[in-house]
């Protein structure tokens, strides 16, 4: 699945996205406007794309100063109508050196690496700028753009008995570089999801990735009436490790915790990194008992392992289940009530908190 992460980043990144648009196209505007100086007697056909897309960045460029919230449409309808021009602008100057018997491998070299650079700028900049979803849209758009290009060039020169390999080899050229690119942009935006959803100490998801799974399971659990628990644990007395050893060891601590516990839960549970020396564990389709079984399971191992460094470590837990008619929040909160009820209670142990208790 191709993901796009850099859109929808909040206010600030609105804010960026929209001063970059009101510097480029009135630049874009003078390209075009240089364009059709070089490009008259040439070809009316190229002056009157390039007087369109003057129009078009002029008309954008106030509505981006007076109606910013437009800014979404504006770059969806940017993106496919300049993808469009260049396309056909890049199979004018074909048709035109190919009538004038001017067009070798070359020339055509020449012309459609010009399209493909201007197409992945486009692409990119959808990227960073749109949502994954439009991304696709245009990178298919850019595909079938060129294939037809490819399709029709290719059949006139075989028609014409002017086709050999040098011509195929270079619109094989323009592609390559294409799916690279989009292999890029795929490859970019599952590096920045897992940097957006990951812990960086112990690999686990974080707080925001946990929130999201989380809502979806509990939305998941309505819609199929399936049980839904929840464990929030702490590692005890983790200031105390941290003073006594250092605050190197006490990451190693929380880096073993992490995968001992990941070893104990089931492939469909989720385990993440709450804050600080809290995890959280998500059991789908889990009941109390078996969330309670799980969690004193898990405590007693981590009561039982040796740790490089540290003698020995607990860990309390606070045990809930999705029900009652609570929210996200409430959830959460009686999770991390049970939990130190747990600590309260003399640590190294696990608390169920249910509906109706104290």
């Amino acid at each position: 699945m191709f993901i796009s992460s850099f859109a929808d980043l909040g206010d600030k990144f609105f804010h960026y996205k929209r001063q970059t648009y009101l510097f480029a196209f009135p630049l874009g505007i003078v390209i075009c406007v240089l364009y059709i100086l070089g490009s008259l007697g040439t070809s009316g056909i190229r002056v009157y794309i390039a007087l369109a897309m003057i129009a078009e960045l002029g008309v954008f460029t106030v509505l981006l100063l007076f109606r910013p919230r437009l800014t979404r449409v504006i770059e969806y309808i940017l993106y496919i109508s300049f993808t469009l021009n260049f396309l056909v602008l890049t199979q004018i100057s074909i048709d035109t050196f190919l009538l004038n018997g001017e067009l070798g491998p070359s020339q055509l070299a020449d012309v459609l690496n010009s399209l493909s650079m201007w197409l992945i700028v486009f692409a990119l900049g959808a990227y960073l700028t749109t949502d994954k979803a439009f991304v696709k849209i245009l990178l298919v758009f850019i595909f079938m753009g060129m294939s037809l290009m490819a399709v029709h060039n290719l059949w006139t020169l075989s028609s014409l008995g002017l086709l050999n390999l040098s011509f195929i080899f270079r619109w094989i050229n323009p592609f390559s570089s294409l799916a690279l690119a989009t292999l890029l942009f795929q490859r970019m935006g599952v590096l920045q999801q897992s940097y957006a959803s990951t812990d960086s100490l112990t690999g686990l998801l974080n707080r925001r990735a946990l929130y999201q799974i989380l809502t979806m399971e509990m939305e998941r659990s309505v819609r199929y009436a399936k049980p839904l628990s929840i464990s929030i644990f702490d590692v005890d007395h983790f200031k105390s490790i941290n003073d006594t050893h250092g605050h190197t060891v006490g990451d190693r601590v929380l880096k073993s915790i992490s995968d001992l516990v990941g070893r104990e839960i089931r492939q469909v549970d989720y385990l993440g990194r709450w804050g600080g020396e809290e995890f959280l564990m998500i059991l789908p389709e889990t009941d109390i008992s078996s969330a309670k079984l799980l969690a004193e399971r898990i405590c007693c191992k981590i009561g039982q392992s040796q740790f490089e460094d540290v003698e020995h470590v607990t860990a309390s837990f606070g045990v809930t289940i999705f029900g009652g008619g609570r929210g996200l929040d409430d959830i959460l909160r009686a999770a991390d009530v049970a939990m130190y009820q747990a600590k309260q209670n003399g640590r190294d142990q696990v608390c169920v908190f249910q509906e109706g208790s104290d």
